[in-house]
């Protein structure tokens, strides 16, 4: 598809593994009790472009969750997280 970010982007692996990565990164949220509003600034320290609406609106899968974006979020919440939930796995270890 010409308008989907991962398919443009070259990666259209990617495009098929968003939707399990997605929901392991709201499984990982909950888990934690964070909102992605909450992870905004980490997000963007980490070098993240979305704003808060776009990050929120990926999260919630209104909008396309590109991998590196996946990867800063899950680096973000795997932070926050207690030492003993499981941590939010990277793009490369979606399965």
């Amino acid at each position: 598809m010409a308008d989907d970010p991962a398919a443009a982007a070259g990666d259209p692996g990617w495009a098929r593994l968003e939707p399990r990565a997605r929901l392991v990164l709201q499984e990982g949220l909950t888990r934690g009790g964070l909102l992605p509003d909450e992870l905004w600034v980490d997000y963007l320290t980490l070098g993240g472009a979305l704003t808060a609406e776009e990050l929120t609106a990926a999260v919630a899968g209104a909008r396309p969750l590109r991998r590196r974006d996946h990867d800063l979020l899950a680096h973000s919440v795997n932070e926050r997280l207690p030492a003993d939930v499981p941590r939010i796995p990277y793009s490369d270890q979606v399965a």
